[in-house]
């Protein structure tokens, strides 16, 4: 392994701890997969299409079984039963015949119930979907709440003349597919084909994004999906039939994260229905690739990029090759038509509609302080406290025990030169903009204690000179930078560490991305390590650790059975790669010397 021995502060992706057997975190904990309508022990239970999940507070779980028009509960005590619905299978045996009824729980009649939420009041909030209103569950009565049920016109999607805001008397939906309440008990209402609503205080409302006008008609009132999170500030994440939107009522600020064009390349299928783990991190569910995404809002101002990666239900980022059902590791499970789902905990419960089966995913633990430390990755005087700053590539994977900033730990942990345990942070500043990190110095780490920085080379050396010439002059600014963030974190015992990684076209594209459209790349040149190689001379002498990661690269790809570092169909390391990155970047900056104090 070459490395140079020069003190500088790096940032890194995100280290996984060593290898070891996963432990199962997709599990079934309701349904057998026969397509019924029968209550009983919870995985011998049948369901026809479940779609949407809710948890009550005391841990039991509604859920809404559409084509059996039915709402069921799975108890605690691990027993499925129909808490409201009535009506026989009728042939094929696939649905049940639907109806509107309000009264007595188990006479009640739905048409197609997806969405659910559990109020303020502790009553549970149904969306009658194809009867387009909201109807209530409560002490054993169903009641309808708002919308004209069973009277919305067909097809309800382009039918805009028929949402309706105002009171119960005149208000009415078009279908609504999913709910959510926010501190405040406003409830939100993602309904298909009339936008985002909200009923509060007895009338309906409609809330307008201010990017409709950039979306092909009708894709801007097709919310299919909502959660709500934070508290007197909160976001409202939407998904429509083609986009997610991070929406901000009070003051109407809205942004689109992302549009939906997998058939072009871009891994991002279906956004289907939305759960908040809280007011940054979101799960959401994709009809596309047949999996559970994970969803990080921008954090300004350091952050402002989304980022989404799959959590559960494949190894591809996109695709129909994941359908099927499978439980065990988060990589290995399968889902089929996953629809609702909802956080608790460390856990999602998500309805598997396709497979006719409730499962729950034990959530990975996130690593990512983009603007401050939550109490999950606060540092503290026990640990030798890590920050691994960088672009995209360290924000790709930082959860759970695959990533990068996790087999940094471990590898760190293993040499034995440290008096405490390591404890790698991973934090996204957009490329590592210069001025951004000054600033996070400033506004993060003057009262956040860390021990040891890395960063990525070229978020400081991205704009390098072409030419030679140029370049000879580029070598003192980029010193004197340099010397500007030592004294920066001089005050805060820090010191500094820098990574010399390349882009994909520096080494094979046959492993690094995949050869065919849209990724293909021309042949391998070497342009940015030479590039870098000629300023890195500019930091001679300053105490700052240096590691030049080129040789080992081209050592892996080079060597028998190399398989690819980055994913697929995407620029970022997969679980392989985070594994070599981690522990290469580790063990390169400990033969710079990291550690020997």
């Amino acid at each position: 392994m070459r490395s140079r021995a020069i003190l500088f502060f790096c940032a890194c992706i995100l280290g996984a701890g060593a290898a070891r057997a996963a432990p199962p975190d997709v599990t079934t904990i309701a349904g057998s997969g026969a397509a019924g309508i029968a209550d009983g022990p919870a995985l011998k239970a049948t369901f026809l299409f479940p779609s949407g999940v809710a948890v009550a507070p005391d841990g039991s779980i509604y859920i809404s079984d559409t084509a059996a028009q039915r709402i069921r509960l799975l108890t605690r005590s691990g027993e499925v039963k129909t808490v409201a619905g009535s009506g026989a299978i009728v042939p094929p045996g696939l649905i049940v015949a639907p109806g509107y009824r309000d009264g007595p729980a188990l006479q009640a009649q739905f048409n197609g119930p997806q969405g659910l939420a559990i109020g303020p009041d502790g009553a549970l909030y149904i969306a009658d979907s194809n009867n387009g209103c909201i109807r209530m569950l409560l002490h054993g009565q169903v009641t309808t709440i708002v919308g004209k049920c069973g009277q919305n016109p067909q097809p309800y999607r382009w039918n805009p003349a028929f949402v309706v805001d105002g009171p119960i008397a005149t208000a009415s939906l078009i279908h609504p597919s999913a709910l959510a309440f926010d501190a405040d008990g406003n409830l939100y209402i993602a309904d298909d084909g009339g936008g985002l609503r909200r009923w509060a205080h007895g009338v309906l409302t409609s809330d307008h994004f201010a990017e409709e006008h950039s979306l092909p008609q009708g894709d801007a009132i097709s919310a299919i999906g909502v959660a709500v999170a934070g508290g007197a500030d909160p976001v409202i994440v939407v998904s429509t039939h083609t986009d997610v939107f991070a929406y901000y009522p009070l003051t109407g600020r809205d942004t689109i994260m992302y549009p939906d064009k997998a058939a072009d390349g871009n891994p991002f299928g279906h956004p289907n229905q939305l759960a908040a783990i809280d007011a940054q991190q979101f799960l959401f569910t994709d009809l596309i690739t047949e999996n559970v995404r994970y969803l990080r809002l921008q954090k300004l101002p350091f952050n402002g990029s989304v980022f989404t990666r799959v959590i559960a239900g494949g190894r591809y980022e996109r695709g129909s090759d994941n359908a099927g059902f499978a439980n065990g590791t988060l990589t290995d499970s399968r889902f089929y038509d996953p629809m609702g789902i909802a956080v608790v905990g460390n856990r999602a419960i998500v309805a598997d509609g396709g497979n006719r089966r409730i499962r729950q995913i034990l959530l990975p633990a996130s690593r990512v302080s983009e603007a401050g430390f939550d109490p999950a990755n606060h540092v503290d005087s026990k640990h030798y406290e890590v920050a691994l700053i960088g672009a995209s590539w360290s924000f790709w994977d930082t959860l759970g025990d695959d990533s990068i900033c996790a087999h940094i730990e471990a590898a760190l942990n293993h040499s034995h030169r440290f008096r405490k345990p390591v404890r790698c942070h991973t934090i996204r500043i957009d490329a590592g903009k210069t001025g951004n990190f000054e600033d996070y110095i400033k506004k993060v780490f003057s009262y956040e204690r860390m021990d040891l920085v890395i960063m990525d080379a070229e978020a400081y050396a991205s704009d390098l000179p072409a030419t030679k010439e140029a370049r000879a002059a580029f070598g003192p600014r980029f010193r004197a930078h340099m010397q500007q963030l030592l004294a920066a974190l001089k005050p805060l015992r820090t010191r500094l560490a820098l990574l010399w990684i390349y882009n994909a076209q520096d080494t094979s594209d046959s492993e690094w991305i995949v050869q065919g459209f849209p990724f293909y790349r021309a042949p391998p040149t070497t342009h940015f390590h030479d590039a870098y190689t000629e300023i890195a001379g500019a930091l001679r002498g300053t105490p700052i650790l240096h590691y030049d990661m080129y040789d080992d690269i081209l050592k892996y790809e080079l060597s028998i059975g190399a398989a690819p570092l980055y994913a697929q169909i995407d620029q970022h390391p997969n679980p392989r790669g985070n594994a070599f990155f981690g522990d290469h970047i580790a063990q390169g900056l400990l033969a710079a010397g990291l550690g020997k104090h």
